[in-house]
């Protein structure tokens, strides 16, 4: 995964450099003043405090999410996906599963929300093996919990997704929601800036019309002629 710490410098480097060219190019339009000069540098000081702040308190952390998993005499065996994180791993302590699923559904807005009267269901992935290890069962209170309930949806979490067929060929897999999760870091990270800059564009855009206008609305001084 690329550096979240080093994406916050990288962004901060090109919005400096952006916004200096979109000054030069308008620097005709652009009244000097005071209140514009520190109009235009308080975005920029809380953006940086923020830079500096985030860059302190991430901690970059090798995660490990438990998909697999299966029983032995007492002792639970466990197959997992390894990922990185700067804003936790997925568990039950900071960011569950449920919650990326959530965040998911928020950022894709998918229409499933009546997937349960749909002719396939809803698309459920599980969660037992990732729960039971942080648990630390033993395979009989796994088999209790789990395989012995006549529950067939106990620990699964719903998708909100419709189910294209029975098998449902269209579900998303453990492997995609923890991509998507590392994924979400970067774009927090891009979106945040982004949406500085046309902050910045609009305001660049708001004072070199205000400039032309007042050209525009000038008056001419007259000149009086001998009588």
């Amino acid at each position: 995964m690329f550096s979240v710490i080093a994406l916050y410098s990288i962004c901060h480097l090109i919005l400096s450099i952006l916004c200096f060219l979109i000054k030069l190019c308008l620097k005709v339009y652009l009244p000097k003043k005071t209140y514009v000069k520190i109009l235009e540098l308080i975005p920029y000081l809380i953006l940086t405090c923020h830079m500096i702040y985030m860059s302190f308190t991430l901690n970059h952390e090798y995660c490990d999410f438990h998909h697999v998993c299966y029983g032995g005499v007492e002792k639970m065996h466990y197959h997992s996906i390894s990922y990185d994180s700067y804003t936790g791993c997925i568990d039950e302590s900071s960011i569950s599963l449920g919650d990326v699923i959530v965040k998911y559904y928020d950022v894709f807005e998918n229409d499933g929300e009546d997937c349960e009267n749909t002719e396939y269901g809803c698309c459920r992935i599980e969660n037992i093996c990732e729960v039971s290890y942080e648990l630390n069962m033993s395979f009989t209170e796994y088999q209790k919990d789990y395989i012995l309930k006549e529950n067939e949806n106990v620990g699964k979490i719903n998708t909100f997704i419709t189910k294209n067929n029975p098998s449902g060929d269209n579900c998303l897999t453990h492997n995609d929601y923890i991509n998507f999760y590392e994924d979400q870091q970067i774009y927090d990270v891009i979106f945040i800036y982004s949406l500085v800059f046309d902050g910045y564009i609009i305001f660049y855009i708001i004072l070199a019309c205000i400039d032309r206008c007042k050209d525009k609305h000038g008056f001419e001084r007259v000149q009086q002629g001998s009588v």
